[in-house]
């Protein structure tokens, strides 16, 4: 039969259910993450390798949670490349598996961007750096690939770029 549910509960009963539904709901909800691949590893491509992409790489990469690594870089200017390789690599000098970008993988050029971001996998990260003018080419790019971005800010300049992007 039923219980009755006019029956007072004492507040054992209400803590010890309450502790039941917090430690479950703990378990019942799958944590959501930027898609990881096999090895639990989210890859990162650099898109604008100039001071601001650097230190937003660098931000980026010490979050100790989740197992990010930047795996190509993409700039015009290929000193500009080469200098944020050399100051990341440096900086991640005790965890040198968080930056694995081969030359290969260092793409100089107005197309760098598409090279970079072909290297990723849908659901990886592409952190645009970039001057604003490039922002909705290369975003409208990171879409089509299935990518997740992280832009500097300001994200765009003008109302025309704006209406690109948005």
């Amino acid at each position: 039969m039923a219980k009755n549910f006019n029956q007072k509960s004492d507040r054992r009963q209400f803590i010890k259910t309450a502790a039941a539904v917090s430690a479950l709901s703990n378990i019942a909800i799958p944590r959501v993450h930027a898609q990881e691949g096999e090895r639990n590893e989210i890859r990162v491509a650099l898109i604008g390798s100039g001071g601001r992409g650097t230190g937003a790489t660098a931000d980026a990469l010490k979050v100790e949670s989740t197992k990010l690594k930047l795996v190509a870089m993409a700039d015009v200017f290929e000193h500009r490349i080469s200098k944020s390789y050399d100051i990341l690599k440096e900086h991640f000098s005790a965890t040198p598996e968080k930056i694995d970008v081969p030359p290969d993988q260092q793409f100089v050029g107005f197309d760098a961007y598409r090279h970079a971001m072909d290297v990723l996998r849908p659901g990886d990260i592409a952190i645009f750096a970039s001057p604003l003018a490039f922002r909705p080419l290369h975003l409208e790019y990171a879409i089509k690939r299935g990518l997740h971005v992280f832009m500097e800010k300001p994200i765009v300049a003008d109302g025309v770029s704006a209406k690109k992007m948005f």
